[in-house]
């Protein structure tokens, strides 16, 4: 039994907390701390996930009033990593943290075979410590920071540093909690992106949320359906869900950068990125994070996701899995079915009485079940009793296309002037965004044919990718002389957000001399 276990500090990992109960045992053998907090000696180090967790409560001093779920959801990434899992595997999960054989934890999440990979040391914030040994008088772990992708203590605005102590493989029998000896960088680095925090805080505050709050578990077809809704409700699929994957693709990497991206393990790159995959019917699990950025991107906060019922989202069920007719059955008797019959054509002749001056349209949105019925399976009676078409409405006001086209070339000039003027990294200028700004769809393929003056200083201003890589290259080297930095290949990719500088574009500007 321990002797004394530490009150656990905000955001602090489990891992954290028991090396500082080996520090406080005053024991130097790391079999014998194992032995004090499990029972036995044969327990690993988890990071992320914690198995043994009853052994842990069994053993804690006299009087302590802290639980298994407390440990578990407070103190590990529990809960981050089975977010988006169903009920059953995640339960199976918390059941194998609370055993003591729980050896096979970090397969059960994806840790080992997910594509974003863990970090290899442990992360700290510089001046999260500074308040920690001012408040505590000592250091600790804290679990957002260990988060694969974390590298940016969002708090102050820092990139994370990184100690020496390895969070898996050697010394796998160790709790060791952070010192001035191990942290090995004190150094202060600002982000300078501000646009990039921005967008990277709004990941790490929904990792946050993850980390402390338990929303309900949904098998994987709960989110497919609602990435598919918002898909189509911003044009990005078809009525039917088939994605433009393409136009997704460079949204997805103008939205938050080629930086950002690496840094969070997730460039979309090639023909079956998991930005494609995440969009199909779920049949594999995708790591939390990118459930963040796909989220982000189509505007869908936590708990809509979560909390929202497919079978309310608007039109969904309609476009993408329409109910199946249902057909008569060749077994059913004949006696049934003229009943069925008389008992629908009453309903049809009733309408067609009280509403004498209803059209077909009409009448059949008044009951589309009858009319479905009768158009099936009685439809030389239906034809026989169907109103007379309707003489054609008189002609709706035309449009002045002309003056129109005019009209929409002003307002487009000068949303296209304003969004070359924006001031920092520059964002690109879609067909989409600037529709977006006059605030109506004119801008639709049949209203351009229609306005020749503005289709073709469109296809003058709208940027494709390499246009718009090329301006935030000129930008980025414009940047790094007006603050007089050295102007090399690698800043200007950095400042810019791009992967490469093609190399006609160093010889046709000519501004890059030194590199």
């Amino acid at each position: 039994m321990m002797l004394q276990f530490p009150i656990p500090y905000e955001d602090e990992l489990l891992y954290s907390l028991l090396a500082r109960v080996g520090i406080r045992s005053g024991n130097i053998s790391h079999r014998a701390i194992l032995k004090d907090i499990f029972g036995m000696d044969s327990f690993t180090a988890g990071v992320e996930l914690q198995p043994g967790i009853s052994n842990i409560v069994t053993n804690l001093p006299a009087g302590s009033t802290l639980s298994s779920n407390q440990l578990i959801v407070q103190n590990t990434m529990y809960l981050f990593y089975t977010a988006f899992r169903d009920e059953e595997q995640a339960h199976a999960i918390y059941v194998s943290m609370l055993d003591e054989h729980g050896r096979d934890l970090h397969n059960a999440i994806g840790l080992m075979s997910s594509a974003i990979k863990p970090h290899t040391h442990f992360q700290y914030c510089v001046l999260c410590n500074q308040l920690d040994m001012e408040r505590h008088g000592e250091y600790y772990w804290r679990r957002n920071h260990q988060i694969s992708g974390v590298r940016i203590c969002i708090k102050h605005g820092i990139w994370l540093s990184e100690s020496s102590v390895l969070m898996r493989e050697r010394m796998k029998y160790a709790f060791i909690a952070p010192t001035q000896d191990n942290r090995t960088d004190h150094s202060v680095r600002e982000i300078t992106d501000k646009e990039m925090l921005s967008q990277y805080s709004c990941i790490v505050n929904n990792i946050e949320k993850l980390l402390n709050f338990k929303y309900p578990h949904r098998p994987m077809d709960w989110f497919h359906k609602h990435y598919i809704n918002q898909l189509i409700r911003k044009g990005y699929a078809s009525d039917k869900g088939r994605t433009d994957y393409k136009r997704l693709r460079a949204q997805f990497i103008d939205f938050y950068g080629v930086e950002l991206l690496e840094i969070l393990q997730s460039s979309a790159n090639g023909e079956s990125s998991w930005l494609k995959l995440i969009f199909q019917r779920h049949r594999k699990g995708f790591h939390p994070i990118r459930h963040l950025l796909v989220m982000q991107l189509l505007e869908l906060t936590l708990d809509e996701v979560f909390y929202r019922d497919p079978s309310e989202i608007d039109g969904h069920e309609s476009k993408t899995s329409p109910p199946k007719r249902k057909i008569m059955k060749k077994t059913m008797t004949e006696e049934y079915r003229e009943q069925a019959k008389r008992e629908r054509r009453e309903v049809w002749l009733q309408m067609r009485n009280d509403y004498p001056h209803h059209g077909r349209l009409e009448l059949r949105r008044l009951d589309p079940k009858v009319y479905a019925w009768l158009y099936l399976y009685d439809r030389e009676f239906l034809m026989d009793h169907m109103p007379q078409k309707l003489p054609p409405k008189a002609g709706t006001t035309r449009h002045d296309w002309e003056k129109r086209d005019l009209e929409i070339l002003e307002k487009v000039t000068e949303i296209a002037e304003q969004l070359m003027s924006e001031e920092g990294k520059p964002r690109r200028i879609t067909l989409e965004r600037i529709q977006e700004i006059i605030g109506s769809k004119c801008l639709m393929p049949k209203h351009l044919k229609k306005m020749p003056r503005t289709r073709a200083f469109l296809e003058q201003v709208v940027e494709d990718a390499e246009a718009f890589q090329k301006r935030r290259v000129l930008w980025a080297i414009g940047e790094l002389k007006s603050n007089d930095e050295s102007l090399t290949l690698n800043r200007v990719k950095v400042k810019a957000g791009v992967s490469r500088v093609p190399e006609e574009y160093l010889h046709d500007l000519n501004k890059i001399s030194a590199i």
